[in-house]
């Protein structure tokens, strides 16, 4: 099995063609707001009308979802500032997903951090269809299994395990990412963005804007897509 790169943490709609084509260190004039501050506040399941996060982001896109439905008591807490940050989601005070923002010296040390996975990478192995003219390529052993692919400038790579039950959950997953972009659309990078869901079935999502790399990590594959694709 070829040896895969760890993901660092870290689409429009999906047809007969598919389309989706994104930490410079804090500058001294934004010393003032450097100091890492928390807040903590309700969210709805529909938007995340955090007014004391977005005023601290300013014009900051936020996660309009938070993939739970009105009835769960989610609370967003805040660390950091509009150059670099991390708002953690949590349900009855435990993390279950993440959005952060790191700023890099250039753009190109940004992309170095997106994670992105190149076709190249899977040339020759079998193929697996996702739906939607998506093909995957597929790289198993020692019992799990790989799956890659490729569409617009998104990669998508899917973990699972090839034993008893398990088998097929790699496949299963990217057919899920594959279906839902169908009608919510992912972000769009300036350059690369990456989709990775784990064996232990969460899931990062991370693209490029500029010298600035964002990411939404989530312990559900559903919830990263339901938060990524609600951004605002």
């Amino acid at each position: 099995m070829k040896a895969w790169k760890k993901i660092l943490p870290a689409v429009a709609v999906l047809g007969l063609v598919l389309t989706a084509c994104g930490q410079k260190k804090s500058d001294n004039s934004d010393a003032s707001s450097s100091t890492s501050t928390t807040q903590t506040s309700k969210m709805s399941s529909s938007s995340s009308s955090n007014d004391k996060i977005a005023n601290r982001l300013g014009n900051e896109k936020l996660p309009q979802s938070n993939g739970f439905d009105s009835s769960q008591s989610v609370n967003a807490k805040l660390d950091g500032n509009k150059t670099n940050f991390t708002i953690s989601y949590l349900n009855n005070g435990s993390t279950y997903a993440t959005y952060t923002k790191h700023s890099y010296e250039s753009a190109s040390a940004a992309m170095q951090q997106v994670g992105y996975q190149a076709a190249a990478n899977v040339a020759g192995l079998p193929s697996v269809k996702l739906g939607y003219n998506v093909v995957g390529h597929s790289d198993k052993g020692a019992g799990q299994e790989y799956i890659q692919a490729n569409f617009g400038n998104w990669s998508l790579l899917t973990h699972g395990s090839n034993f008893g039950k398990y088998k097929g959950a790699a496949k299963a997953k990217g057919k899920t990412v594959v279906n839902y972009i169908q009608n919510h659309n992912l972000p769009v990078p300036e350059s690369k963005g990456s989709i990775t869901a784990e064996i232990d079935g969460s899931a990062t999502i991370t693209w490029q804007k500029g010298n600035d790399v964002y990411s939404i990590k989530a312990n559900s594959l559903t919830t990263a897509l339901e938060m990524v694709t609600s951004l605002k």
